[in-house]
């Protein structure tokens, strides 16, 4: 299957300043991997809702949304940072899917969830995922190692899916979509921190059918952002 025919959309990206990497992470750099690798869109986040306040954050990922729509704003909250605010707004402001860099266990997590019904991305252990929340859960940093677990909390909770860009051992693409299914699994490739080439690779040559490849590289993370 060629990239070009599958509408690939990228469920993991960033941009903005990075402490620990010295990269052009602009959304002009984003915009232009995406054309390299014929990307239809980005989910996308901006540096400053990771590392510092995620209020300011938010407003530049609208930004960057605002000036290509190709970008799909995410919004980040920082359970650290979180003082009893009013989150309600979330879906007005424009935001469909919340991303947290934060272990699951947090109370202040807990509480933040209680304010939102929208799906969410985390960063955390699998087995710390929420078993009561009602919507979708997309698991970003599941690993090679951790994919054991990642699959037992997906046979108990059929609304936890999995973001891929963590994962590259060969053969472990096809188990997951073995034990959860195609719909379940989401094209993510870090960028551009890591190789979108990397990341697109991987999926394009795993042994799936072309219909399984073309639900991991859009069609799934596009049902979720229609709320289908």
């Amino acid at each position: 299957m060629s990239a070009e025919a599958s509408q690939i959309i990228d469920a993991n990206t960033m941009f903005g300043i990075h402490p620990a990497h010295k990269l052009d992470m602009s959304p002009e750099r984003l915009i232009r991997d995406m054309d390299r690798h014929r990307i239809a869109g980005s989910l996308t986040l901006s540096t400053i809702g990771v590392f510092h306040d995620h209020v300011i954050g938010n407003m530049a990922t609208l930004e960057a949304a605002k000036a290509n729509n190709r970008l799909v704003p995410v919004a980040t909250i920082n359970p650290d940072r979180y003082f009893g605010e009013d989150l309600s707004s979330i879906r007005s402001q424009g935001f469909k899917i919340v991303r947290f860099f934060a272990d699951a266990d947090s109370h202040a997590l807990k509480a933040i969830l209680k304010q939102i019904n929208v799906p969410i991305m985390l960063d955390s252990r699998p087995a710390s995922v929420p078993s009561d929340y009602p919507a979708p859960i997309i698991l970003c940093s599941v690993t090679n190692e951790t994919l054991s677990e990642a699959l037992a909390v997906m046979a108990e909770l059929p609304n936890v899916m999995l973001e891929t860009h963590c994962l590259t051992a060969l053969g472990a693409l096809e188990t997951a979509v073995g034990k959860v299914g195609p719909d379940r699994v989401i094209f993510g490739s870090g960028a551009p921190i890591l190789s979108v080439a990397g990341a697109l690779s991987y999926i394009l040559s795993a042994e799936l059918s072309d219909d399984d490849k073309a639900k991991i590289l859009g069609g799934n993370i596009r049902r979720i952002l229609e709320g289908g």
